[in-house]
């Protein structure tokens, strides 16, 4: 079932009191990976691919979830909504609980979800899944939810429901996502400033190296407890309440604080990509292509080299990209080990881009790449008749 299928299908079951259709967009981060979780900066803008749920009101006391992508059905008791399946349900029930914390009173719900999304390309299905149940719980039961608050309940879900420690941007930016607009967010403070994405005579395009590595949420915890390794070094000289306050202007003397290698270069990410987000939020308002797109590089080589979530794929994907006309830049975009990269290209230069670099992709790896445009208009939403 495609999404026009989908939406025939349920659009016009939709009618208001006890059946509801709602979307989420994915995110592509254009900027400011993995600085979320030191309360750093990023640059991430939603896209018009996303998670769409229908959601009936049931008498049953359970909640009955189903994936149309997986062709899966799973019934829950309400009652046995505090425990992890280990399962894609994890991410709604973990929602579900954090929403009784904010005054849900528990309903039985049947939850019919559909992703265009995708799969594994590193484009936050599992935030626009979390950010779209919450969004549709709090505006069924009118509970006066702020957009801030369901972004950081959905969060809360992932970290301590599901086990992953991520941090706010993806459910940050798809909770308050607005149709071509990239979103610079302050990670500490909770903040953001919109940024117009018009680059006139480019076009951003998405390549899916069409791996996912096994590792990738082991290591993403590995960084995580790495930062906070290098954060309690710093603070035994100095008082630095959270590593996303540091920019590229602080290498110097980090430098000389850090003595370990590894964790070295795991601060030095940190800081210049923090900077990076700064430069690529002004170059986009002014937009200055070129310069933006040679961030871009500087960001993919030292999320390789420096905090080493590259891989293989996705390092062949930029470099295939780098020496292509017509490219002005290329990172991997998410958590890394394997999904997307994101791609800076000329409009009439994408069609040569996406021949070459699936066939030279295919050539390097034995792999195949998918290539698609990528429309930056996403925006969570109740859908209507």
């Amino acid at each position: 079932m495609g999404t026009e299928q989908f939406l025939a299908k349920y659009k016009k079951q939709t009618n208001g009191s006890d059946r509801f259709l709602f979307f989420a967009p994915g995110r592509v981060n254009l900027m400011g990976d993995h600085t979320d979780y030191t309360g750093g900066y990023v640059l991430p803008a939603a896209i018009s691919k996303g998670t769409y749920l229908f959601v009936r009101l049931l008498p049953e006391n359970e909640i009955r979830l189903t994936s149309v992508n997986l062709g899966e059905q799973i019934i829950i008791p309400l009652d046995e909504l505090s425990k992890p399946k280990g399962n894609w349900t994890d991410y709604t029930v973990g929602v579900l609980n954090e929403l009784g914390k904010k005054g849900w009173k528990k309903q039985g719900l049947e939850l019919v979800y559909f992703g265009d999304i995708p799969m594994n390309a590193g484009l936050s299905s599992s935030a626009s899944m979390e950010v779209v149940t919450a969004f549709a719980i709090n505006t069924i039961f009118k509970l006066s939810i702020s957009s801030k608050e369901l972004a950081l309940l959905s969060q809360k879900a992932e970290n301590d429901f599901v086990g992953v420690n991520c941090g706010i941007m993806d459910q940050y930016v798809i909770a308050f996502a607005k149709p071509h607009q990239a979103l610079m967010i302050d990670c500490h403070a909770l903040s953001h400033r919109e940024i117009p994405v018009q680059l006139k005579g480019y076009q951003f395009v998405a390549v899916n190296s069409n791996v996912k590595h096994a590792l990738v949420n082991s290591v993403y915890n590995q960084r995580v407890t790495e930062l906070q390794q290098v954060k309690e070094i710093i603070n035994g000289f100095f008082e630095v309440p959270y590593l996303g306050s540091l920019l590229g202007e602080d290498n110097d003397w980090l430098d000389k604080l850090v003595e370990d290698p590894l964790l070295k270069s795991r601060l030095r990410h940190v800081v210049n990509e923090n900077t990076r987000v700064q430069l690529a939020a002004d170059l986009l308002e002014q937009q200055k292509v070129v310069p933006f797109g040679k961030l871009m590089y500087d960001s993919h080589d030292s999320l390789a080299f420096d905090f080493e979530v590259s891989c293989k794929e996705l390092d062949t994907l930029v470099k295939i990209a780098s020496q292509t006309e017509g490219v002005a830049g290329a990172r991997m975009t998410g958590a890394g080990f394997g999904g997307c990269t994101l791609n800076l290209v000329k409009t009439e230069a994408v069609a040569d881009f996406q021949k070459k670099i699936m066939q030279n992709y295919q050539k390097e790896t034995g792999l195949e790449a998918s290539v698609f445009l990528l429309s930056l208009k996403g925006e969570t939403r109740e859908i209507t008749n």
